[in-house]
């Protein structure tokens, strides 16, 4: 196997690298810099500048057809664009990133699902940072029991009429819109009935509450949905009572959407444990120096390996075009228990002194880091769930 990137990749990689250096700033790459600012307006109006530079500069959804807005590159440049921007620390992913659900999720959602109008229309707006999206799968009474939703929309003439709840729901504050699975056909089979819809979160009917987080962090909202009136036209993805197959490729996304990026964004939070355990006592030595602090380290560093690995399988599975289907599960399941152990570590690296301080010392980030991982296990499906899909569909075990 050859573990090497091409020529063109690798021109690129300093193609990104310059730009970079130039668009982050070093306040930026402090690990505490987003943090301090979470739910700030200027935490906002700065990553909505940052997007659209980006998208202006041509840095985008780097592998989506151009005439959507992408650059029309590879897998491989994909991965390079995913590991120099988790190297400098830009703010992408999950909890910074304004785009990462439309262009994670959605986007390739809809560049296999999507009709030519929605991806003319929808497709652009996403990377340009123009539209923000949020996901709307969890509900109170079915979070890892996908199938059980209970959110419904019935049919009224050319509009869908939207009512219930969901929940756990990243972006919801600043989100204009949502992809969400809702029940068409309350009579049908669990997985039945089920329809794939985009809402405009304006309309009327909406109403998003925010979700205070143990780790002091207002990602996540709540939203109910009062006869919210969506039309039909445009706003379902795929055929109606058929989303499930669509929300099976979006959850195969989600849980392996980027290993590359997620190895260097862990490796920097491994080398910031590492840091305070340099700096923090323990029964009067460095806690670097205990055996056990070190054996832990090793496996966390072994484990971000398996991950790169896992993050070339993918990619070389997607430029054969091949669906990553079950072994998505297997992915997830490594990054969201290691990013967990390198947690951990932290807390338990700084002791009483994280817990305590109110801001942790020079090391406040991990200890906000270990309150804010711990849904990790459960985001795109818990650990149960997963191993679940692979006792049934990669290991074929009887139920």
């Amino acid at each position: 196997m050859d573990l090497r990137y091409s020529s063109a990749a690798e021109r690129f990689r300093r193609e990104i690298r310059r730009w970079l250096e130039e668009s982050v700033p070093a306040r930026w790459r402090q690990p505490s810099f987003w943090i301090d600012r979470d739910g700030s307006e200027e935490s906002l109006e700065l990553r909505r500048r940052w997007e659209k530079d980006r998208f202006d500069n041509g840095f985008a959804g780097v592998d989506w057809p151009v005439e959507f807005g992408g650059r029309g590159a590879d897998h491989e440049i994909r991965a390079v664009h995913d590991e120099e921007m988790a190297r400098a620390r830009a703010p992408i992913g999950p909890f910074l990133g304004l785009t990462y659900l439309g262009t994670a999720l959605l986007g390739p959602t809809l560049l296999r699902y999507g009709s030519d109008v929605q991806k003319r229309t929808i497709l652009p707006r996403i990377l340009s940072g123009e539209a923000i999206w949020c996901q709307g799968f969890s509900e109170p009474e079915s979070g890892s029991d996908l199938a059980g939703l209970s959110t419904t929309a019935r049919r009224d003439g050319d509009v869908l009429v939207v009512s219930g709840q969901k929940t756990w729901t990243s972006l919801a504050r600043h989100a204009d819109a949502m992809f969400a699975l809702v029940r068409t056909d309350p009579k049908a089979e669990r997985r039945r009935g089920i329809t794939f819809l985009l809402i405009d979160l304006t309309l009327p009917g909406v109403h998003v509450r925010p979700i205070r987080q143990m780790s002091g962090s207002h990602e996540f909202g709540e939203e109910f949905f009062d006869e919210v009136r969506v039309p039909v036209d445009g706003n379902v993805v795929g055929r109606i009572d058929d989303g499930w197959a669509v929300a099976r490729y979006l959850l195969s996304v989600e849980r392996n959407a980027s290993p590359i990026s997620q190895y260097v964004e862990f490796s920097h939070e491994l080398d910031d444990v590492i840091a305070a355990a340099r700096r923090t006592r323990k029964d009067g030595r460095p806690a670097i120096e205990h055996p056990q602090v070190r054996t832990r380290i090793a496996r966390c560093r072994a484990d971000l390996e398996l991950l790169r690995v896992r993050g070339y399988d993918a990619m070389t599975r997607m430029a054969r075009g091949q669906d990553l289907g079950a072994e998505a599960s297997v992915t997830k399941l490594l990054w969201s228990r290691t990013r967990l152990a390198i947690a951990d570590l932290g807390a338990d690296v700084l002791g009483a002194d994280g817990r305590l301080s109110p801001d942790g010392g020079h090391f406040g980030h991990l200890r906000w880091r270990h309150l804010h991982v711990r849904g990790q296990r459960i985001a795109g499906g818990t650990a149960q769930i997963q191993r679940t899909i692979i006792a049934r569909d990669l290991l074929d075990l009887p139920r």
